[in-house]
């Protein structure tokens, strides 16, 4: 793989990290290597933000981006709020 797309999708992740809760961390790890995986981003070299958003080229990512918009839900709905963050 090309050194150099590595470095933008690892400075990407830092970004985008560093300003998410600590407990979607993970799924959203997953959800980046999974992205790093596809056609998309491994053949046609666009960036992991261009190919997700086209569904097409995402889709063998849908579970991993189902898990991570949960996540990311549970912490906006209130009732989730009181019972904590699902962790996955």
């Amino acid at each position: 793989s090309d050194p150099k797309q590595s470095q933008q999708t690892t400075q990407y992740a830092t970004q985008t990290l560093s300003k998410m809760a600590k407990k979607c961390n993970e799924a959203a790890l997953s959800l980046l290597a999974c992205m790093e995986k596809i056609d998309c981003v491994m053949k046609q070299k666009k960036s992991v933000e261009e190919c997700m958003k086209d569904p097409i080229e995402s889709d063998p990512c849908t579970a991993v981006r189902n898990a991570y918009y949960n996540c990311k839900h549970s912490q906006l709905n209130m009732r989730t709020r009181i019972r904590g963050v699902r962790q996955y």
